[in-house]
């Protein structure tokens, strides 16, 4: 009984930790708990939408089969592509039509809820799955995947915020709002799924570029981060509460560039 309470904290402590630290961050106009809920519990939907596109996808491509280009496929078309896709139709569906959507910061916000509902799901499958290692599942999960899931959230709503108040790149922005996270999911995977089907240095080698690969998504995911923040401390939110006009793009065009100066 207490290694099931144990194994089930480790699975959602880290989420938790995460969540608190995004949230604690957007201090200027914090978005109502019940939108926070929502978005946490269709980022838990996502992953069985994620299933049903695997499946479809199954179907459609041929992966997973112990060589090193079927742990590629398995990494972007059994992981990567489908579990974004559903990460992002989820934050569509939270984001449309929502009146509280009013700053650039709220993008990474509600982003994060959805990845790390999703990333929680998942977590309590692996544990169950799993549970004669809970210790040692738990703990990696805890140090990799879940901090992985966060910071392709990240990605994901960064993004997500620029096509909403940039009009003029607003067909990019939301592709690289899909794009990048896919990228960055199927790195990551691929990184640690095709150790296990390669000669015993390179199975020793990939992981550590895969915490090479953390290390700096994390490092550029806070950037992105602070920039939302920043945006946010320059517009007013009267100007952004409303329809992206013109003249919303022109002060993020300029802001961006003052950004990129200083850096």
């Amino acid at each position: 009984m207490l290694s099931s309470i144990l194994a089930l904290l480790l699975a959602l402590i880290p989420t938790v930790l995460l969540l608190f630290f995004v949230v604690g961050k957007d201090k200027k106009q914090p978005e109502p708990p019940a939108q926070l809920v929502k978005a946490f519990l269709m980022g838990v939907v996502s992953a069985f939408v994620a299933m049903l596109l695997f499946y479809a996808l199954e179907h459609i491509v041929s992966f997973g089969d112990a060589t090193v280009a079927g742990q590629v496929g398995m990494a972007f078309w059994g992981a990567a592509i489908p579990e974004e896709v559903a990460k992002f139709i989820m934050l569509w569906l939270v984001l449309r039509n929502n009146k509280y959507f009013d700053e650039h910061f709220d993008g990474i916000v509600y982003a994060v809820m959805v990845g790390l509902g999703f990333a929680t799901f998942e977590n309590v499958l692996y544990m169950m799955e799993n549970y004669n290692d809970w210790l040692v599942v738990g703990s990696t999960r805890a140090l990799m995947a879940v901090p992985a899931h966060y910071a392709f959230a990240v990605f994901m709503g960064y993004f997500y915020s620029l096509a909403h108040f940039a009009p003029r790149n607003r067909v990019y922005n939301y592709v690289m709002a899909l794009f990048v996270p896919i990228l960055l999911h199927g790195m990551y995977d691929m990184l640690l799924m095709v150790s296990t089907v390669v000669p015993e240095f390179l199975s020793v080698v990939l992981p550590i570029l895969c915490i090479v690969l953390c290390y700096y998504m994390h490092k550029e995911a806070f950037r992105r981060l602070a920039r939302h923040l920043q945006s946010d401390s320059v517009i007013v939110p009267q100007e952004t509460a409303s329809t992206p006009s013109q003249s919303d793009s022109d002060i993020e065009y300029i802001e961006y560039e003052d950004v990129k100066k200083e850096e």
